[in-house]
Parts: C-alpha cells; sequence; structure tokens
C-alpha cells in the first residue's frame, strides 16, 4: 500500500538495524532516541576517528609536574641514603653525594663543599698553622710552639698579626715583678703564598729567693721578619734594678731602678700600619714595684688594640681585652712580690692563655702564651715568666675567589636516540639572589646526545623552591646538537663575586 502526501517520520528502528539517513526528519539522533544515553565501544566503526575539534578539550597530557616531582623525590632519595649518581629508565640523578658524577676534565672552576654537597665557583684557600679557630667573620691562626703558617699558591691578602714575646721571670726575696714581653702588632699585613716561620720565645725563669737575684729576661718571638723582645726580670732586695727587655722588669726593694724597655716603639711594616709596644718597669718605692707592661702606660690602666689584646703593669690591674674569650689577654707585667701582701698578679689578668693572680706570699707565674711577666716573691723564689705567642686573624672571605663555573656531567647511555631533554635541578643563593632567566640570567643549562661534543641550549623557568631549595626547569626541548645515546648535561654560573654566588645542589636529566 502506497503512501498519500507527506512520508510520516521513522519512529521505531528495523529489528536489522538498517537505518538510513531518509528514515529520520532531520538527520540527527537525539539522546532521547537512545535508550540509556550512552554509546558503546561497539556502536563506534572501528575506522573511524573523532577530531579534538569534536571535544570540550585538548586531551594531550602535561607531565612535566610529575616529571618534577619524579626528580625531587629522586633527590631526597640519594640525600637520605647518602646515593651517589643513579640512573633511572631515560633519566640520571645525581645530589653530590660524591663527585662521581661530574666530568671533572670538562667542567671549570667547579668546587664541590662537601658538607653542603653543592658545586659553586668559590675557591676557599686553606690557610694553616697554629691553633686555627673560626669566630664569626674571621679566622684565627694562634702559635702557642714553634710553627710555620703555609699561604697556599694563588693565595694573597691582608691579615692581622700579633706577636708577643716571653715574659720576664719575677725577682726573688723582696722582688720586683717581671716585664711582660714586648709585642708587636700590625692591623693589615699583605702577604702573598709562602711560608712563614714563627718561632715563640720561652718565659724567663723566676729568681731563687735564697740568692735573691734578678728574674731571667724573656725570650724573643720572631715572624715575618719581626722581632718581639722578650720582658725583663724584676730585680731583688738590697736595690738590684730591674732588667731591660721588651718591657722592663720592676725594681728591687728598696729603691731598685724599673728596668727600660728597649722595644721599639713603632716600626714599618709591608703595610704602613706595624707598631710595638713596651714600657719600663716601676722602680721601687716603699718596697712595692710591678713589672712593665706591652700595653700599658705608667699609670697600669689597659690599652685596647684592634681587638686583639691588652695588658698593664700587672699587680691588681687586671683589666684588657682579649683576642676572643678564649684566648684571653697578652703582654701584662708581674706583679710585685714586695710588702706585706706578697706575689702581685702575673700577666694581664683572667683568661686561658692569660696570666693568674697571685697568693699573698705565694709568687705566681705568667700563665703559657700571654707573655706576661712572672710575679716578684717576698721572701722566697718570683715566678717565671709566661711563654711567648703569636697569634693570626683574617676576615675569611679575604682568602677565597668567586669565579664563573661551568658544571659538566659524566655521560649516560640512553636506551634509544632521544629527540627531547628535560632538566630538574635546585639551587640555593651563597650571596645575592640567583636570576633565572630573562636578558642576563645567573644559571644556564644545556643538554647533549652526542657525550657533550655538541649542545642543546634549554630555556630555564623557576618552579617555586622545596626544602630551602630554588627549583629550575626546562621541558620537552627539542633536541637540536648532533642525535646520539650518550647523554650529558652542562650548568654554567654567570656574574658571580663577592656578591652574588650561586650554589647547585643537585640535578635531574631526562630524554624522550
Amino acid at each position: 500500500m502506497g503512501y498519500l502526501g507527506k512520508k510520516p517520520a521513522q519512529t521505531t528502528i528495523p529489528a536489522d538495524d538498517s537505518v538510513t539517513t531518509t528514515m529520520l526528519q532531520d538527520d540527527a539522533v537525539t539522546s532521547a532516541k537512545i535508550d540509556d544515553e550512552t554509546i558503546v565501544n561497539a556502536d563506534v566503526n572501528a575506522s573511524a576517528a573523532i577530531a579534538l575539534s569534536k571535544l570540550a578539550s585538548d586531551p594531550t597530557y602535561d607531565d612535566s609536574g610529575v616529571q618534577d616531582d619524579i626528580a625531587l623525590l629522586g633527590f631526597k632519595v640519594a640525600a637520605n641514603g647518602s646515593l651517589a649518581k643513579y640512573n633511572l629508565v631515560d633519566q640520571t640523578i645525581d645530589d653530590f653525594q660524591d663527585a662521581s658524577g661530574v666530568d671533572a676534565g670538562a667542567s671549570t672552576n667547579e668546587v664541590r663543599e662537601g658538607t653542603g654537597k653543592y658545586y659553586s665557583g668559590v675557591m676557599n684557600f686553606d690557610l694553616t698553622g697554629g691553633t686555627e679557630t673560626v669566630v664569626g667573620d674571621y679566622t684565627y691562626h694562634l702559635f702557642t710552639s714553634n710553627d710555620d703558617f703555609v699561604v697556599p699558591s694563588g693565595a694573597s691578602g691582608n691579615i692581622e698579626a700579633l706577636i708577643v714575646a716571653g715574659g720576664g721571670g719575677g725577682g726573688g726575696n723582696v722582688g720586683g715583678g717581671g716585664g711582660a714581653g714586648g709585642v708587636v702588632h700590625d692591623t693589615a699585613l699583605a702577604i702573598t703564598a709562602g711560608t712563614y716561620a714563627v718561632v715563640r720565645g720561652s718565659g724567663g725563669s723566676g729568681a731563687g729567693g735564697a740568692s735573691g737575684s734578678a728574674g731571667g729576661t724573656g725570650g724573643d718571638t720572631t715572624a715575618f721578619g719581626w722581632t718581639a723582645k722578650g720582658g725583663g726580670g724584676g730585680g731583688c732586695h738590697n736595690n738590684v734594678a730591674g732588667n731591660a727587655g721588651g718591657s722592663g722588669g720592676a725594681g728591687g726593694a728598696y729603691s731598685g731602678a724599673g728596668g727600660a724597655t728597649n722595644q721599639t716603639s713603632s716600626g714599618t711594616g709591608s703595610s704602613g700600619t706595624r707598631t710595638a709596644y713596651g714600657n719600663a718597669g716601676e722602680a721601687s718605692s716603699s718596697g712595692n714595684s710591678n713589672g712593665g707592661g706591652a700595653f700599658s702606660g705608667t699609670d697600669g690602666k689597659s690599652l685596647y688594640v684592634a681587638n686583639f689584646a691588652a695588658g698593664n703593669l700587672g699587680g691588681a690591674n687586671y683589666s684588657g681585652a682579649p683576642v676572643t674569650s678564649s684566648y684571653g689577654y697578652f703582654g701584662g707585667g708581674g706583679g710585685s712580690g714586695t710588702g706585706s701582701t706578697a706575689g702581685g698578679g702575673a700577666g694581664a689578668g683572667a683568661g686561658s692563655i692569660s696570666g693568674g693572680s697571685g697568693n699573698p706570699g705565694v709568687a705566681a707565674s705568667g700563665t703559657f702564651g700571654s707573655g706576661g711577666g712572672g710575679g716578684g716573691e717576698y721572701h722566697g723564689s718570683g715566678g717565671n715568666g709566661s711563654q711567648g705567642s703569636a697569634v693570626i686573624r683574617y676576615l675569611t672571605s679575604t682568602f677565597a675567589s668567586t669565579n664563573n663555573m661551568t658544571l659538566v656531567s659524566n655521560t649516560t647511555t640512553a636506551q634509544a636516540a632521544p629527540t627531547k631533554g628535560d632538566i630538574v635541578f635546585t639551587y640555593t643563593n651563597g650571596a645575592g639572589t640567583t636570576t633565572i632567566g630573562g636578558g642576563s640570567p645567573d644559571v644556564t643549562a644545556e643538554y647533549s646526545a652526542d657525550g657533550g661534543s655538541t649542545w642543546t641550549s634549554m630555556t630555564l623557568a623557576s618552579e617555586g623552591s622545596t626544602g630551602g631549595h630554588n627549583i629550575a626547569t626546562a621541558h620537552d626541548v627539542a633536541l637540536t646538537s648532533t642525535s646520539g645515546t650518550s647523554m650529558a648535561y652542562r650548568i654554567k654560573t654567570l656574574n658571580q663575586s663577592v656578591s652574588k654566588t650561586t650554589r647547585i645542589q643537585a640535578v635531574s636529566l631526562g630524554w624522550s
């Protein structure tokens, strides 16, 4: 039977699924015409393709964040396990637990800091000699025995040096205090690479009580071509005068003259800042006399000199300033051994290498290294003078050079020749703030697939920080250098100076 007029719309699907567009009124299938509003794989022709433009968004997956996380996780695993450089599939990771991952022959100015586990272009020269201590921005070398101060090749700069001679011994039997060892001081001595001998003077012996003789003179201390003169021994009864020395010994009872100082009051150092210190000992007055102090005036007041040391006449005058809290004071004169409170202070007061104070009737000896004079004794032997010493200090940064660094890794063999590379590295600022990217970056990165013969530049971006370290990355960088499977990275630090230093903490190189 035929149709009259317009053919009615198809409302049912034939059992054999033979649906043609002529069976649909508007050539469209709405969700209402699908039973459960789903299309299963079987409903789509296997050879058909759906264009991206037909989808709500581009389904291409950006895995750069995952790559960053894997690299950072790798850094933490290496650090926690103290692991050397190690490889993943298509990736190598090194957080510089050792130097095995770096090609020293291809790198320049690369300096690995073993404690912080990082590389930078900062080279610290290791000056040696004496007992070394770091206090704040300064490094100190204390010499309490004969030793060499060694400045390594390539190093030069100014140091501050204090040279202290041995103190004189105290007089015996109503004796005067020994004079302090002379002191030579230079605030800015220019030095270059070389070996500088430091020979310290011994302390003078205290006089025997029965003999009633003057104390012995202290030994000279020499360094850098200087000579600090040993302190003069203290006098004793029957008007025996104190001996001359770096600082003079005190006169003995009851009118013995104080010893003169033969320490040059000033001198010309290489930097023109050298000054020498020493004072005459006191003459006996009513049976009381103190040895001369290296850093004192005749009134026994202490003199503070450039954070290094101070000394005084002895007796009760113990004030002064130490080099550091552990080094104590230098160059104090021995206290008087006459009068009812015999055995005055030897050296310059409390401190680990200062002179000690005397008790009535007991002669005190200058403590090791201070150059203090020995105390005199009323009825007995005088105290020994202290041995001499030397102290050197300098700003630690003076003997460091900051250079631009090129850090090249050893190669890692890829499973197949890659076409793209990724890098993730962490860095910290030793000084200043490192610039990533832009027209004048402070650090750049490259990678190579042919063992470093040719390089592909990588544009870096900052990705925040983790664990106090900054993160720099570059992802999916197309290989422009020669193809191959011998993978390596090259990181360069630029614009480095005392005010800007960049420390590379860890590196991950990936490829695909």
